[in-house]
């Protein structure tokens, strides 16, 4: 029997950003590492020169 795929569950999802967050805090804190390198690690989330164009798009249904 073919088994269900997993469905997102933004709570959850929640859960493990704050879950990162406090990691971060935490090695923060305890100079485990330094600012810039959780900018390292975590910049390839931010994407500041990036635009959205939403011309031509359709409305969902």
């Amino acid at each position: 029997m073919a088994q269900e795929p997993e469905r997102f569950d933004p709570k959850e999802r929640a859960r493990e950003k704050q879950r990162s967050r406090d990691e971060d805090d935490r090695a923060l804190a305890s100079d485990e590492k330094s600012p810039e390198e959780l900018q390292r690690e975590n910049g390839h989330f931010s994407f500041p020169n990036a635009r959205v164009s939403l011309r031509g798009s359709k409305p969902l249904e």
